[in-house]
């Protein structure tokens, strides 16, 4: 298959810039896995299998660090996803790198794998439409979709889209919808598919509570 990941230059960002406001204050990306690593690092040695390039994108506070990434700090202070996906797209970009995968940092279950199957979506796109020399050619980013609802954190953004969130945050516009409808982007409907839980957000106590669970039942 035409297009593949090595003809172009990829980064990749752990998305633990949110304020964990229903986890009482715990930051979701320092919780832990059964096997004691925290999320934003078993996250972090994912991403590493996809690409050399990582990332860890922050508001106004750096809440750990991982081994072998780079700390990104919001441009805009205090302004969501939006201003999270302007911050690493745009340090993604003075890298040289042409797009960047994104994974939230309260999704446990993510693999390299996952990001390969979104690529992968976005080549056969490409080699449809005949286009030959990049995916991101006809695409500004493919995002993952499960029963009709979007996932803009778990998704790869070519650094174009940076402009786009550049704009909003200056309207003060910081609905991510809004930016995603802006960009051309390819939805990717993992419902049914092994990828599916992959994208598990931990979003509460509770939620963190039954993935301990679930994953002592499976071991």
């Amino acid at each position: 298959m035409s297009g593949d990941i090595t003809d172009m230059k990829m980064a990749a960002a752990v998305m633990a810039g949110g304020r964990s406001s229903r986890m009482e204050g715990r930051h979701k990306g320092m919780l832990l896995t059964r096997e004691g690593v925290t999320f934003t690092d078993r996250i972090s040695a994912e991403l590493h299998k996809f690409t050399d390039l990582v990332y860890i994108s922050y508001g106004d506070t750096i809440q750990m660090e991982a081994a072998e990434c780079r700390i990104v700090r919001d441009i805009y202070i205090g302004c969501g996803p939006v201003g999270g996906l302007h911050a690493v797209l745009t340090r993604a970009f003075l890298d040289g790198a042409a797009a960047v995968a994104t994974a939230a940092c309260d999704m446990p279950y993510v693999t390299a794998e996952f990001f390969g199957y979104l690529y992968e979506q976005l080549v056969i796109r490409m080699d449809i439409s005949g286009e030959r020399k990049s995916p991101f050619d006809l695409y500004d980013g493919v995002v993952a979709v499960t029963g009709g609802k979007i996932h803009p954190l778990a998704a790869i953004y070519s650094v174009r889209a940076a402009g786009i969130c550049k704009t909003q945050l200056e309207e003060r516009n910081l609905r991510v919808r809004d930016a995603l409808a802006k960009l051309r982007i390819l939805y990717v409907d993992l419902e049914g598919s092994a990828y599916e839980r992959m994208i598990l957000n931990i979003n509460t106590e509770e939620d963190y509570t039954e993935y301990l669970i679930s994953d002592a039942a499976l071991s």
